[in-house]
């Protein structure tokens, strides 16, 4: 993923992290109730193998989170902050400050040069090319993505060009950003190691999901695998 795509990925996803904040509740990760399930079915494989142990709790194969809306507004709060951040310190740096009001005779009638200069004051003082240090409607994630890939490409504005420093430093938050984006979303698959070892070869299991796909649980040793549904092979 290139900058440009992770500062799309802020810009693209924001409304759906809005909508996300009506959902009561979130999938955990790994899956509390889905690990129940794979449970039964490991447990059911490993009695061919020994004696049927004591029924572990399904909490111990994984920590639960807090309900979405909760975690969902953490997020988006997070990412305002470190992009708000991000387009402080890069604005520090390059951009232009707005031109001082000075002093400027009343314009005549005529006075075309006066009625020029008063006009170019307004308006760089009023360029929306401008990064804000002040205004709290700018001073949001998506306004902030927005403002820092207009300097990534180059976008025309009241700034200097970047130094490559500058561009590692919005790489840098953009690729954070997006990435909390895909976790809180669930857009990427993710990989955990289980404690219990697998029934036919006490091999290592690894539960996948997370992306909003039917879980897996597999094994390294042997390659076996189960759903939440079925035991596979």
């Amino acid at each position: 993923m290139t900058t440009t795509d992770n500062l799309h990925t802020v810009l693209n996803h924001w409304t759906d992290l809005q909508q996300a904040l009506a959902t009561s509740q979130a999938d955990t990760w790994p899956p509390v109730m889905g690990i129940a399930r794979l449970h039964d079915h490991l447990q059911a494989d490993e009695d061919a193998w020994e004696q049927r142990a004591l029924e572990r709790s399904p909490d111990q194969l994984g920590a639960t989170t807090a309900p979405l809306r909760i975690a969902i507004l953490d997020t988006m709060t997070a990412i305002d902050r470190q992009l708000v951040d991000a387009a402080d310190i890069i604005a520090s740096a390059v951009q232009r400050p707005a031109v001082t009001r000075v002093p400027i005779r009343v314009a005549g009638p005529g006075d075309d040069i006066a009625l020029q200069l008063r006009t170019l004051i307004l308006k760089d003082e009023a360029d929306d090319r401008r990064w804000s240090f002040t205004d709290p409607r700018r001073r949001t994630g998506p306004y902030a993505a927005a403002w820092l890939l207009a300097r990534h490409d180059g976008a025309p504005g009241p700034c200097a060009k970047l130094t490559g420093l500058h561009q590692d430093q919005i790489a840098a938050a953009a690729r954070w950003a997006a990435g909390q984006i895909e976790h809180a979303l669930e857009l990427t698959r993710q990989t955990q190691a289980l404690e219990k070892p697998c029934p036919h070869c006490r091999g290592q299991l690894r539960i996948e999901g997370g992306d909003g796909q039917t879980p897996t649980v597999r094994c390294r040793g042997c390659g076996r695998k189960w759903t939440g549904a079925a035991v596979g092979r």
